[in-house]
C-alpha cells in the first residue's frame, strides 16, 4: 500500500493505475496531521508543492478540460498536452487555464517551490505563497482578496521562517538565541 505520512502542510496526491481491469485515476489532498494510504498496485504521485505536483502527474489518465460547465476544486484535467488542476470551483470560462491563475494550477517551469500569491484564489490551511519576495503560510482557509495581502492580514498569513544556515563556530562572533553552529563536527 502507498502511504503518505502526516505533515505540517497539505499533500496533494494522485493514485493512478488498474485494479481488476478497471482504470483508476483518483486525486485529493491530505488533511493536516492525517496519514493517507492507497492500494499498492496504483502509482502514487504526491507533493506539498502544487507546481511540482501538477508537473509530475501523468497527463493522459485525466479527462479533457471541458469547454463549458461546472468544474470542482481539486479536479485534474488535461489541456493542451499538460495536466491542469482546478484551484477553486467555478463555471468554465473562455480563458485558457494559464491566463487564469486564480482558477487553475498549471505547471510553470522555473516557478520555484512556492507559487506566487494571487488575488481571488481559494487557499487552504498550510498552503505557502510568495508575496513581495517573502514566503507566507496560510493560517486559515479563505479566498484571497487584493486588499487582503499577506502582510496586511496577519490573522490569515504568517511569514515562514527558514532554518538559519549552520556555520562553523568562530571566536569573537556575536551569536543570538536560536543560531546554529558547529564546532569540531558537533552541532550547537
Amino acid at each position: 500500500m502507498g502511504y503518505l505520512e502526516p505533515t505540517e502542510q497539505p499533500i496533494l496526491y494522485a493514485a493512478v493505475g488498474t485494479i481488476a481491469a478497471t482504470s483508476i485515476s483518483e486525486n485529493g489532498k491530505t488533511l493536516l496531521g492525517d496519514a493517507t494510504g492507497v492500494a499498492g498496485v496504483l502509482a502514487l504521485y504526491s507533493d506539498t508543492d502544487e507546481n511540482a505536483f501538477v508537473g509530475a502527474v501523468p497527463v493522459d489518465v485525466w479527462p479533457e478540460l471541458p469547454e463549458d460547465g461546472w468544474l470542482e476544486a481539486g479536479d485534474i484535467y488535461q489541456y493542451q498536452a499538460q495536466a491542469v488542476m482546478v484551484r477553486q470551483s467555478h463555471n468554465r470560462t473562455i480563458y485558457p487555464p494559464a491566463d487564469t491563475p486564480a482558477l487553475f494550477i498549471v505547471w510553470r517551469a522555473g516557478a520555484g517551490s512556492v507559487l506566487d500569491w494571487v488575488a481571488g484564489e481559494q487557499v487552504a490551511l498550510g498552503m505557502r505563497r510568495l508575496y513581495e519576495a517573502v514566503v507566507y503560510q496560510c493560517l486559515q482557509a479563505h479566498v484571497t482578496q487584493s486588499d487582503w495581502t499577506p502582510p496586511v492580514v496577519p490573522a490569515l498569513w504568517q511569514v515562514v521562517q527558514e532554518e538559519p544556515a549552520m556555520g562553523e563556530w568562530a571566536p569573537w562572533v556575536a551569536y543570538t538565541i536560536g543560531d546554529h553552529v558547529t564546532y569540531l563536527g558537533i552541532e550547537y
